[in-house]
């Protein structure tokens, strides 16, 4: 998923962990107008709205790494760009829907005779 927020880009990548019970997240924060120029030591606050917070620090190429437990939200902050710190929500991170539940064909329980006509 890529995110802007100008004069930023924020490459997210969301994976469920291999115990199936973290959300691996793993970011890049990067500067559009500025050639070379990464988010370095930017704090990423991470939420999975249910009163977990953890908290990262970009390293020298603006990238970052860390696990959650899963939720079906999370909110990602990041301060330390600018001035005004920006967020990012993403619901449904996985991209899970819900279990498709296949509707039966329910007729009319009267019997049909040839040709797909109601007999009586």
């Amino acid at each position: 998923m890529l995110y802007r927020a100008d004069p930023y880009q924020i490459d997210l990548q969301v994976e469920l962990s291999s115990d199936q019970s973290t959300l691996v997240i793993t970011g890049q924060v990067l500067d559009s107008k500025q050639s070379g120029f990464s988010g370095r030591d930017v704090l990423v606050v991470i939420s999975n709205l249910r009163d977990q917070v953890v908290l990262t620090m970009a390293d020298q190429f603006g990238e970052f790494r860390k696990e959650i437990p899963d939720s079906d939200n999370l909110e990602l902050f990041f301060l330390g760009l600018t001035d005004h710190p920006f967020t990012i929500a993403i619901g449904d991170p996985l991209r899970r829907q819900p279990e498709k539940k296949h509707a039966r064909d329910v007729r009319d329980s009267g019997t049909r005779g040839k040709g797909g006509k109601k007999t009586q």
